[in-house]
């Protein structure tokens, strides 16, 4: 099935300045500054990124080193995002508030489900990778598709290789997806709620629906009435998930009304 139009942010500007960044490296030194990416990805403010830092802080499942944390961070090499200070105790790090939160979502999935049985995870909506990078790197997985437009994809392909991240890493094009695609885990960070109903129908019967567990935050009920972008309701989604609990979102990056969507935990 081929498909066009797939969300509000599947328009000239985004998917194109993407793919420019990814052919042009003055462009990609800098990616992460555009006002056209910090409006759909680099959007987060530092007390975001406060917010997540405590939140990690504060977990019981998951301890960084120093050492990890530098690993982590390494994610604002490239780029040029824009960072803050953050402190928490005795403990002090530099880095965007995206990277605290990807590290956030890492803090979740641990304490959430048996990672142990993820081999492999299925990302829709993938930005530069940033998430893909945490999560390959702290989680014992065998395989990680990304599902995005083929010209976010050249982008997040470029950061991950300049990352030097090895494993087995699928970019796969979401406006060609022609067969199911099972998965252990499926995560979406606010992308699935912004993307167009018939997208929506197609992604839930050869991805999410095979998905043995899942982790999807949703951008509340904005995007549902979105005129020709219009998607499903949550409560729409989660009526079609056996077994899907709901949480509010934490810290809040956008809206009160986003809310945490999960399946097949502990």
């Amino acid at each position: 099935m081929k498909i066009s139009g797939t969300s509000v942010f599947d328009n000239e500007w985004y998917p194109e300045f993407c793919y420019f960044a990814s052919r042009h490296d003055d462009v990609f030194k800098n990616f992460k500054r555009n006002p056209v990416y910090t409006r759909v990805v680099e959007y987060l403010s530092p007390e975001v990124g406060q917010a997540c830092f405590e939140y990690i802080m504060r977990s019981n499942t998951l301890r960084l080193s120093e050492d990890e944390w530098q690993f982590f961070l390494r994610n604002d090499s490239i780029g040029n995002p824009f960072i803050a200070e953050y402190s928490a105790g005795d403990w002090q790090v530099i880095g965007s508030p995206s990277t605290l939160r990807y590290i956030k979502v890492l803090v979740d999935i641990i304490s959430l489900f048996d990672v142990d049985n993820f081999k492999t995870v299925t990302e829709i909506g993938v930005g530069y990778g940033g998430q893909c990078r945490v999560l390959t790197s702290a989680l014992p997985l065998e395989r990680y598709n990304l599902i995005d437009l083929p010209e976010v994809l050249a982008l997040t392909e470029k950061f991950l290789t300049a990352m030097n991240l090895t494993g087995d890493i699928r970019y796969i094009d979401g406006t060609h997806l022609y067969h199911d695609a099972p998965c252990d885990f499926f995560i979406s960070d606010y992308a699935f709620s912004e993307l167009t109903r018939p997208v929506q129908d197609m992604y839930f019967e050869k991805v999410v629906s095979k998905a043995k567990a899942g982790y999807v935050t949703w951008d509340g009920d904005f995007f549902a009435g979105y005129g020709m972008y219009s998607g499903y309701t949550l409560d729409e989604f989660v009526a079609k998930i056996p077994g899907a609990k709901v949480f509010p979102e934490f810290p809040i990056t956008t809206s009160p009304d986003n809310r945490l969507v999960v399946w097949g935990t502990k």
